[in-house]
């Protein structure tokens, strides 16, 4: 017979894991270590997950299509010029990091770790949105012809995301309004995707 999965202690653990990880770093967190965090058996955790590597792998699959799939939506209203669409995303990205600090801190060291890649799905998935953005921001005079798909992909994904993050850490000090950050990161990209 097999066993019921319960849903309430899937989410510990993955609260669990993100919040370990965030605090102790992914080469320093065991197994052990989240099981406590999540208040669940090391066996337990076992039962759904190979490792520590399966559960990582499953959080961030569902992470980066979940943004995946909020970047098709964004498309889906305008097909006729990118900035709106890259301003609401990274508007997206800001409040994420406000309202889910730990999550989006998990998800940014996931971004820059290189054992944690992309399965060839999600690789399908970012590969066909990002051609798409580009026709779009071609068409529309937003996007130079020069720009490859690679530097579109980091401009678009990875630039604003690593912004927040050196914005969080305040290394000087000092706190600017998010609407001034939302403003200066998206025309900085559009001043970059143009040249």
């Amino acid at each position: 017979m097999a066993r019921k999965i319960d849903e309430e202690k899937i989410k510990r653990i993955k609260e669990a894991t993100m919040l370990t990880i965030v605090e102790n770093g992914i080469e320093s967190t065991t197994i052990a270590m989240i099981a406590k965090e999540a208040k669940v058996s090391g066996g337990y955790l076992y039962r759904i997950y190979t490792g520590k590597q399966d559960l990582i792998n499953e959080l961030y699959f569902e992470k980066a299509n979940s943004i995946y799939q909020e970047l098709d939506f964004f498309l889906g209203f305008n097909q006729t010029n990118i900035e709106p669409f890259v301003h609401s995303f990274i508007r997206n990205r800001i409040v994420y990091s406000i309202n889910e600090p730990i999550a989006s801190k998990f998800y940014y060291q996931l971004l820059h770790n290189e054992n944690y890649i992309l399965p060839d799905e999600l690789k399908e998935k970012s590969l066909k949105l990002i051609e798409k953005i580009k026709d779009i921001g071609i068409k529309s005079g937003e996007i130079s012809t020069s720009i490859s798909i690679a530097q579109l992909h980091y401009h678009i994904f990875l630039y604003a995301i690593d912004y927040i993050h050196f914005k969080r850490k305040n290394i000087f000090g000092l706190e600017e309004s998010i609407q001034e950050d939302l403003a200066f990161i998206t025309q900085s990209i559009m001043r970059i995707l143009k040249e």
